[in-house]
């Protein structure tokens, strides 16, 4: 084969190449952008009444939160922020009070209430995992067994990344007693928002592959321009 020949194949598979590396590149800065503009941010609605702790009185179970379903997986950040409030005497005219905690579990598994309260503790989470806030936990803002308040009287928010091997978040009102707790209009809530990058590929990344489709058309340039002289 003439090297003139040899020269015209590797133009055009330079020329396929880069077609093909820029396409490459294009279609993932377009589903990385999608991907972001997608990230998770979800708003549910929580029972004041229910626990997912011991109390004096009795209360309807917590119900979990399945982290797969939500799309998040175990060392993704996410921020979740109290709405709304209810009242904690039963009161519905009267809806102040907005205090939230949660815990991750490794399972949807709650035990029975003993029917006293033990204070603020995981007994009935047998799978309770320790969260990383991300920011430090303002002062009481986590306790001793796994369980971190969402919101308090003196802040409202709290950025976390969920541990590893936790598949479930309990999420309720930080309370003693429940059944007395009343939130009539329905707006005692819990909003979950990703803030996690994790799944971003490095700028390195998208960088090599358009510098390489850069290469390949400057390259293609420079043989075409042989020719002509």
């Amino acid at each position: 084969m003439s090297a003139f020949l040899k020269n015209q194949k590797i133009s055009k598979l330079f020329t396929k190449l880069s077609i093909a590396t820029a396409k490459t590149a294009f279609s993932l800065v377009l589903l990385f952008k999608i991907d972001s503009a997608q990230a998770l941010a979800a708003k549910f609605n929580i029972d004041p009444s229910a626990s997912f702790i011991s109390s004096y009185t009795f209360s309807p179970d917590s119900v979990p939160f399945s982290l797969t379903d939500l799309g998040i997986n175990s060392g993704d950040t996410i921020k979740l922020e109290r709405f709304g409030s209810f009242s904690p005497f039963g009161d519905p005219t009267d809806e102040y009070f907005g205090s939230m905690w949660a815990t991750f579990s490794a399972d949807n598994r709650l035990l029975p209430s003993t029917g006293e309260y033990d204070g603020a503790t995981t007994d009935r989470v047998p799978g309770a995992i320790n969260a990383i806030l991300t920011n430090g936990c303002l002062p009481s803002q986590c306790l001793d067994n796994s369980i971190f308040y969402i919101s308090r009287g003196d802040f409202n928010g709290a950025v976390v990344q969920v541990p590893i091997d936790a598949k479930f978040i309990f999420i309720g009102a930080a309370d003693s007693s429940f059944a007395d707790n009343v939130d009539l209009n329905k707006d005692f809530a819990v909003g979950i928002n990703s803030v996690s990058t994790a799944s971003i590929p490095e700028p390195g990344f998208m960088s090599g592959l358009l510098a390489f489709g850069v290469y390949a058309n400057g390259l293609q340039f420079l043989r075409n321009r042989k020719k002509v002289l």
